[in-house]
C-alpha cells in the first residue's frame, strides 16, 4: 500500500522548523568564529600587529562556539 504525503500545511511547517533550527545553529556556531576572525583582522590592520588579533579572536570565536554547542547539546539530551 503506497504511503499517503504529508498536508501541504505539515510540510511548509517542517520546513520553517528546520530553518529555524539551521539559523539557530548559524547564529551560535558560525557568527562567533567569523566575527571574531574579521574582527581580529581589523584590528591587526588598524594597529599593525601581524595576525595576532586575528588568531586570537578566532580562538575565542571557536571557545564560544564550542561553549554554545555544547548547550545546544545538553537541552537536546534534557528533553
Amino acid at each position: 500500500m503506497p504511503e499517503k504525503k504529508a498536508p501541504r500545511k505539515e510540510q511548509t511547517a517542517r520546513f520553517w522548523r528546520w530553518a529555524v533550527t539551521m539559523l539557530g545553529l548559524v547564529w551560535n556556531l558560525v557568527l562567533p568564529i567569523v566575527g571574531g576572525v574579521l574582527l581580529g583582522s581589523y584590528l591587526d590592520t588598524r594597529l599593525g600587529h601581524g595576525v595576532a588579533w586575528t588568531l586570537g579572536l578566532l580562538v575565542v570565536g571557536v571557545t564560544i562556539s564550542l561553549y554554545n554547542l555544547y548547550h545546544i547539546l545538553v537541552e537536546q539530551v534534557q528533553d
